[in-house]
């Protein structure tokens, strides 16, 4: 339930205590207001915390009793917490701060704060503090605190003449104690360049590049940290001096100062560490059974390995007429590369940006690696034919939006083309700052003879150009364009210009033909309305045809509803702990197909996890193109969580959908089940028919059995049989279950517990009961009854 402290000022309090409204930093002109009637309220979000945990007010300030005014409380404002179970002595130790629109505390620091804010023996001093400004208090140990807010009374030099708020509902907030030893994170400023939000360290390249810091492996970074022990002798929360904390880290290029620190008196110790590289990584910190892990985010890119996925293709030679009068030049058809995060996630779109690494330099490659900045910040080595002038400057990595992968570009001068771009065998090496690189050859030649036609399709004007895939859809209302273009024996496409090429598209959902000079045709559809429902599924059939090449091509459009229902589909829901997963997400049709002609603002949030203590969090895409976007999922423990996913359109529509998400490896999907027949060897696996070929489950002892190896991989765990021990073995992620053949005795995660039955062997085969064995991996076993009521099969469900 929410308190509200309210402050009634009177006249002479207005004289004594706070400033008159109109004395309020406002740069609006006010409402005359009556000053017996002014009034300043706080409003407590939840005056009842843990520990550490941070209580919230809202400050409200009014003219009068309705008149709600923007204004800041100026002048000596004083706020301190006093503890009402030690005679009501002020608690120097009380955390005080802004909620910034984050949701982030922001802490007002011990020391003087650059606002001209102050914290000095647990009292706050000249704390400006605006309408509708929420206030944060926190507070390290259990206990009820009474909150004082007040004014310095004219004149006044000391805190002794301090006339205070009176409350009409209260004022008092209430910290609960630990159940357990805990582990909190601060921040510890070092020139303002870092922030801890959530057990995240944030490092600030741009902050730390004007605080004169660098991620060079000798400038140090701070975290502090604090222990506290649980119920204390007189029900507080106690803080653990002298203890011994354990820190790693995951990357090689975060240096840990010292990997064992000691508490102090008040439980706090320093990690300290240096960076050599702008990559992230994390920390574990452990005390006892207490282990945390801070995510230091380094502000890098995202990249960590590079691999070729395509080479050996074939660039239009600068010589040749057609080349390219474009200012850059992609190789997609020639080469290609993929890249991946720390975490082996593919990486899509243009994340190239803080790629300011230098690579290796190969003695097998002519040329060596040069160090380019500029606008690029992108870096390769090559080896090429000895007449060609290319050099590293001339090639970038970069992303392909219409192929949709990274490739190469060539940026050099177009003038310089035909000494750059020469016939031959081209060797490319591209190289992260990671350290990973990728090798890749392509050749240069001229156009030979048309062998085929290739029609691209476009959404959208020719300034637009967003291509439309084969096979894909196309929504009345839309405007698309084509371009055709000539293709030789090595596949190198030039762009078909020619008075003998005739291009035509027809179709019932086409409504005219437009003049657009980006195209070699182009086409308006139908509107989207009731009227022209009857349109939807059908196809329109774009012709090419050359009469001096001899060349045909066609290529089909399926005509959508603009307004179709949508849904998403995610790639996968499972996952690491401790590791940023990568989701990708597609909005889809109700037949699965990806709807690229949907795009919008993307949001997600946590709905719920089963692990009430895992923290868990969600990133985002800030948008979706294409149909398309990716999600980043952590958890700091095995969980499953539900994280609500949506995409809002530019006309207000939301497609949203639920990512079930497991964490952990080798974790029981969510939504799994398996059922099985009496007498059958086959089995229903996901909704899936599934022969055991082996043996059929059956009935005996008024238990079912069935052989161990079959069960056992149907519920996805891993099996294993040892024949000098006659046991069996099944592992499902955290757990394990292990039999033995004869004996009612068998263990669950290394606790022995008992069977009313035995595992046996017959006829070659090892029979087990399945109840036991499903349930001790974590699933909910039913018997299914006939119409008859008779037992003929059993269903695992998790």
């Amino acid at each position: 339930m929410k308190k509200k402290v309210v402050a009634l000022l009177t006249l002479a309090m207005f004289v004594m205590t706070l400033l008159p409204v109109a004395a309020f930093a406002d740069e609006s002109p006010l409402p005359e207001a009556k000053v017996e009637n002014s009034s300043v309220e706080f409003e407590f979000d939840n005056p009842t915390v843990d520990v550490n945990e941070v209580v919230v007010l809202t400050a409200k300030m009014f003219a009068d009793e309705e008149q709600e005014v923007k204004a800041q409380l100026t002048g000596e404002t004083r706020i301190w917490l006093t503890d009402n179970n030690k005679n009501n002595a002020v608690v120097k130790n009380a955390k005080f701060g802004l909620i910034d629109e984050n949701g982030n505390f922001k802490v007002w620091e011990t020391e003087k704060d650059p606002n001209g804010i102050e914290v000095k023996d647990g009292i706050v001093r000249r704390a400006k503090i605006e309408n509708g400004a929420k206030i944060g208090i926190s507070v390290a140990s259990a206990g009820e605190y009474t909150l004082h807010v007040g004014q310095l009374q004219k004149n006044a030099t000391d805190d002794k003449n301090i006339a205070e708020v009176e409350y009409e509902n209260g004022n008092t907030i209430t910290v609960n104690p630990l159940d357990e030893d805990s582990m909190t994170f601060t921040h510890k400023y070092i020139q303002g360049n870092m922030k801890v939000n959530d057990d995240v360290a944030v490092l600030e390249k741009t902050v730390l590049e004007n605080a004169g810091f660098e991620f060079n492996g000798v400038d140090t970074f701070t975290v502090t940290g604090r222990l506290l022990g649980k119920d204390g002798a007189d029900n507080s929360n106690k803080p653990i001096k002298d203890a011994e904390v354990t820190l790693s880290s995951n990357k090689d290029n975060l240096q840990l100062v010292e990997e064992t620190v000691t508490t102090d008196r008040n439980g706090e110790f320093d990690i300290e560490f240096s960076l050599d590289a702008e990559v992230n990584a994390t920390i574990t910190v452990t005390y006892g059974d207490l282990e945390y892990t801070i995510r230091v985010n380094a502000g890098s890119s995202e990249l960590d390995t590079i691999n070729t996925t395509k080479e050996g293709g074939y660039v239009l030679a600068g010589k040749d007429d057609n080349w390219s009068e474009e200012d850059s030049v992609l190789f997609s058809d020639a080469v290609q590369f993929e890249l991946l995060d720390e975490n082996g996630n593919v990486v899509e779109g243009n994340k190239l940006a803080g790629e300011p690494a230098e690579p290796a330099k190969p003695a097998e490659l002519a040329e060596p690696a040069a160090v380019r900045g500029g606008k690029h910040d992108k870096y390769v080595t090559i080896k090429k034919p000895s007449n060609s002038t290319l050099e590293e400057d001339d090639l970038v990595l970069a992303w392909d939006d219409e192929e949709e992968c990274y490739t190469l570009e060539y940026t050099g001068v177009k003038a310089d083309a035909k000494k750059d771009l020469v016939e031959g065998e081209y060797t490319v090496t591209v190289a992260l700052k990671s350290g990973s690189k990728a090798t890749a050859t392509f050749n240069v030649a001229k156009f030979g003879d048309v062998k085929d036609l290739a029609i691209k399709t476009y959404r959208g004007n020719g300034n637009l150009h967003e291509p439309v895939k084969n096979d894909d859809e196309i929504a009345l209302g839309d405007e698309f364009g084509i371009i055709v273009k000539y293709v030789d024996e090595n596949g190198i496409e030039i762009n078909a210009i020619n008075e003998d090429l005739k291009v035509g598209a027809e179709g019932k959902a086409i409504q005219k033909q437009l003049i657009d000079a980006g195209y070699t045709a182009a086409y308006m559809l139908k509107e989207d309305s009731t009227v022209n429902e009857s349109l939807i599924g059908t196809t329109i059939k774009v012709t090419a045809f050359d009469s001096k090449e001899k060349k045909l091509a066609t290529k089909e459009l399926t005509v959508v509803d603009a307004y179709n229902t949508y849904g998403l589909a995610f790639d996968n829901n499972e996952g690491k702990v401790n590791v940023d997963n990568n989701v990708k997400v597609s909005i889809v049709d109700k037949n699965g197909k990806v709807a690229e002609t949907v795009k919008g603002d993307v949001y997600a949030y946590v709905d719920s996890q089963s692990n009430k203590d895992a923290k868990v969090t969600v990133a985002t895409d800030k948008n979706a193109a294409k149909g398309k976007f990716n999600i980043t999922v952590y958890a700091n423990q095995p969980t499953t969580a539900d994280i609500v996913v949506g995409v809002r359109t530019s006309d207000a529509k939301i497609y949203a959908g639920t990512l079930t998400y497991t964490f952990g490896e080798e974790s029981i999907p969510a939504g799994t089940s398996v059922v099985m027949t009496l007498g059958s060897t086959e089995m229903i696996v996901n909704n899936q028919l599934v022969d055991m070929k082996d043996a059929a489950p059956f009935a005996q002892d008024n238990r079912t059995f069935v052989p161990f190896r079959a069960l056992g991989e149907a519920l996805g765990a891993k099996v294993d049989y040892d024949q000098d021990a006659k046991t069996v073995t099944y592992k499902l992620g955290s757990s394990e279950i292990v039999m033995t053949l004869g004996s009612k005795d068998y263990t669950v995660n290394g606790v022995k517990k008992t069977m009313d039955v035995a595992p046996f062997a017959k006829d070659n085969r090892t029979y087990v009961p399945v109840r036991f064995v499903g349930e001790g991996l974590g699933f909910t076993v039913t018997g299914l009854t006939n119409a008859n009521g008779q037992y003929v099969a059993v269903a695992f469900t998790k």
